[in-house]
């Protein structure tokens, strides 16, 4: 089915020139390749209708690039299954807000976009931490496939990859998240305010791409598989739920063994 009006509208705003994203489209969005082969495949299926619900969306419109005449439009339904979606390259998906797009340019690789709240649910490892391993992955194909190699140099890691405090950018959302900790460790902090500040920093270090690994990796899983089992709404607090006091001693715990590992 081939749509005027609004979905070609769309098309002409997501889109640049030789298949890539519209600049002033991208100006308050983020953006890294991810890998994918011929064909639009199960992870990045579920990629796609993660980020879609994030933003409220019930479908996405795709676009089928080939040829030189008025593309191809259609509608697909969440969730997106890849065996019956279909979409090769060159296509391009997209939420109806526009809040997020996938650009499939070509065999090898996808370029995902949108804003915080979609990145942050399809690109729940974070950008800079796809795009680190779009780059491994291209060297490691360079051979076979060079052009993934200058994907990749296109869209570096914006930040290094922490692996102790010392090396956290003060600025960062990672840093706020090493505050909160102590001060609640500290008891400086009240159990429900440090749940809900401690989910907000991790969304917005993920949406910045911000990355950590080593011990502060092993840290902030630790803080966050504890705080699974936490309630900041008493009444939805199910059986087994780590109460206030219970929090603050399974996170002290956590910190003062962090601290004592790094001071050793």
């Amino acid at each position: 089915m081939t749509y005027s009006g609004e979905e070609l509208a769309d098309v002409a705003a997501l889109l640049g020139d030789d298949l890539t994203f519209n600049p002033y489209w991208l100006h308050d969005k983020t953006v890294t390749p991810v890998s994918v082969g011929t064909q639009l495949d199960a992870a990045l299926s579920r990629r796609v209708t993660a980020g879609s619900r994030a933003v409220g969306a019930s479908h996405v419109v795709c676009a089928e690039l080939a040829g030189t005449g008025a593309p191809v439009i259609r509608a697909i339904q969440l969730p997106v299954w890849a065996d019956r979606a279909d979409i090769g390259p060159p296509s391009l998906l997209w939420t109806p807000r526009r809040d997020g797009a996938v650009l499939f340019p070509e065999p090898g690789y996808v370029l995902v976009a949108g804003t915080a709240t979609f990145m942050s649910a399809a690109v729940g490892e974070g950008v800079d931490a796809a795009r680190a391993r779009f780059g491994r992955q291209a060297r490691a194909l360079a051979d076979r496939h060079p052009s993934l190699t200058v994907t990749a140099a296109s869209y570096p890691p914006a930040h290094s990859a922490w692996s102790h405090p010392a090396e956290v950018d003060p600025q960062s959302s990672a840093a706020r998240q090493l505050a909160l900790l102590n001060d609640f460790a500290q008891a400086n902090l009240p159990a429900p305010d440090f749940a809900h500040g401690w989910w907000e920093a991790r969304r917005a270090s993920q949406a910045k791409g911000e990355r950590v690994q080593g011990p502060l990796a092993e840290l902030f899983d630790q803080v966050f598989m504890t705080l699974e089992d936490y309630s900041v709404d008493p009444d939805l607090a199910e059986p087994g739920d780590l109460s206030d006091a219970e929090l603050r001693a399974a996170v002290d715990d956590i910190w003062t063994a962090f601290n004592r590992a790094e001071n050793a």
